[in-house]
């Protein structure tokens, strides 16, 4: 079967100190918003749809060193 992409729509809240003039953290928001397409950027079928989305992988975002 042949690469599928799964994208989720979502934003970053990051948060600068003034002082230490750095990012001290940030947050990773996930909207419902997801799209399920193949290598062309094509909608897939609703069967391989329903598979992907019951899927779930944790974003792995990292915060700033201190």
């Amino acid at each position: 079967m042949p690469k599928i992409h799964k994208i989720t729509t979502g934003f970053v809240i990051q948060d600068f100190d003034t002082e230490k003039e750095k990012f001290v953290g940030q947050n990773f928001i996930a909207s419902d918003q997801v799209d399920i397409e193949n290598n062309e950027g094509n909608p897939v079928s609703e069967e391989i749809r329903n598979k992907v989305s019951k899927c779930y992988l944790p974003f792995q975002m990292l915060q700033p060193d201190e």
